[in-house]
C-alpha cells in the first residue's frame, strides 16, 4: 500500500492543472479545425486589437477559465481571403452571444473579409516532439518542441501562400544550463 501512495503522490506533483483551452475555428477548403495557439501565434483578432482592449471591449463578462481570450472566433477561407464568420462572446457558456460586428469592425454583420490580418495561420499536422539537453548534473532538461504544420500566409485577409513546415519553439531561458543540445 504505501508504494501505492508513493507512486500516487509522484506522479500528482508531476501533473500539471491546466484548462484546456476552447480553440478557435478555421474552415479551410470546407473542412473545419481547431487551432491550439502556440507561443509565436498570433490570433487574427490580435493582430487589430490588443489582449487588454479586446477585454475591455467585452466587458470581461461570461469569462470562464477554458476561454481566457474571452471570445471565440469562426475564421474561413473562401475566395482565396480570410473572413470572420463569427465571433462570439463567453464561449463557455452553451450558448454563447454574438459579438456586435459593429463595435470591432465597424460592419453590420458577419461575414467579414479579416483586411485587417496580415500573418500566418498554423494548422498542425502532428503532435509535439519534445527536445531535451544534458546539464552539467548529467541530467536531461526540456528546452522546447517542434511539430509538423501547414501554414498558410495572409497579407490584407488575402491568402498569398501555403507550405509544410516544421515548426520549432525553443526556450532560450533553458538553453543556458545545458552542456550541448540534442
Amino acid at each position: 500500500m504505501h508504494k501505492f501512495l508513493i507512486l500516487f503522490l509522484v506522479v500528482m506533483t508531476n501533473y500539471a492543472h491546466a484548462t484546456q483551452q476552447i480553440k478557435e475555428t478555421y474552415i479551410i477548403d470546407g473542412e473545419s479545425f481547431g487551432l491550439d495557439m502556440g507561443p509565436g501565434d498570433v490570433s487574427p483578432l490580435n493582430s487589430l486589437y490588443t489582449f487588454e482592449e479586446i477585454h475591455l471591449m467585452l466587458e470581461s463578462e461570461g469569462w470562464c477559465s477554458a476561454n481566457w481570450r474571452g471570445y471565440k472566433g469562426t475564421w474561413e477561407v473562401k475566395n482565396n481571403q480570410l473572413f470572420l464568420n463569427a465571433l462570439v462572446k463567453g464561449a463557455c457558456s452553451e450558448n454563447p452571444p454574438l459579438v456586435d460586428p459593429v463595435l470591432f469592425f465597424g460592419e453590420k454583420s458577419y461575414p467579414l473579409k479579416a483586411k485587417w490580418f496580415s500573418g500566418n495561420i498554423k494548422l498542425r499536422l502532428s503532435p509535439d516532439t519534445y527536445k531535451y539537453c544534458k546539464t552539467d548534473g548529467n541530467t536531461k532538461k526540456m528546452i522546447g518542441y517542434e511539430y509538423e504544420a501547414m501554414v498558410y500566409e495572409f497579407s490584407n485577409g488575402d491568402f498569398v501562400y501555403k507550405s509544410k513546415q516544421l515548426i520549432k519553439e525553443t526556450w532560450e531561458h533553458a538553453l543556458e544550463s545545458c552542456l550541448t543540445e540534442r
